[in-house]
């Protein structure tokens, strides 16, 4: 029988009788939308993987000010530390860990270290990403690049554009991310509209052109 954890990008092609017999450790819980994700006080250092939903990665600032450095999406992991708190966008169901438990089971599969340290090492250039983003660039730059790197079919691992795209983020979500407030969101997207880049449907996000996006951005895709 398939192990659960085969539907986690970090654990894929690995030996199936080793994913059953790790399966023990893992426990499960749900949030809602807007919960932040707590764990058992028994539970060190949790490490945490997305089966359904979406978590939310944020700091506070002194006064209050959110800042978002990523949207973990089904499949994604991540892990309890530093000043980071995490909250789920909708309802949502994580697997998850304690690193005492997760630790023996690199030492049992080398393989799943190395998967790991390349994990971490993306999660450490989205995250300077973000940052950089935060501290040098206009807020429509910023803007691009959150849709760009978020929405983009290729970002996703799909091959195929459809047009329109809608995105699952709202404009306060939006803003989070790219830490800016949800009234200069909405006037960037409305001047982007006028121009034939997006269109505002119902409260919902949808590109119409990517290249054009791309241009506000100053990336090449």
């Amino acid at each position: 029988m398939p192990s659960a954890l085969e539907q986690f990008p970090l654990f894929h092609g690995l030996s199936s009788e080793l994913l059953v017999r790790w399966e023990k450790f893992f426990r499960e819980r749900s949030f809602a939308k807007r919960q932040i994700l707590e764990f058992p006080s028994d539970c060190l250092e949790p490490i945490y993987f997305v089966r359904t939903g979406r978590i939310k990665i944020s700091y506070l600032s002194e006064d209050g000010k959110e800042f978002t450095v990523a949207c973990l999406s089904p499949g994604e992991v991540y892990s309890v530390h530093s000043l980071a708190f995490a909250s789920a966008l909708e309802n949502s169901v994580i697997i998850y860990l304690g690193m005492d438990k997760f630790r023996p089971l690199l030492k049992e599969c080398p393989e799943l270290s190395l998967r790991l340290i390349r994990l971490l090492g993306n999660i450490l250039k989205d995250t300077n990403d973000v940052i950089l983003d935060l501290a040098f660039r206009e807020v429509s730059v910023r803007l691009a690049h959150v849709i760009l790197r978020e929405g983009h079919p290729a970002a996703n691992g799909q091959t195929i554009v459809k047009l329109p795209n809608f995105l699952d983020f709202t404009h306060e979500q939006l803003a989070a991310l790219i830490g800016t407030t949800r009234q200069t969101v909405n006037e960037i997207l409305k001047r982007w509209e006028r121009q034939g880049i997006v269109a505002l449907k119902r409260g919902k996000l949808a590109v119409l052109n990517w290249e054009m996006l791309s241009d506000k951005g100053n990336l090449f895709l």
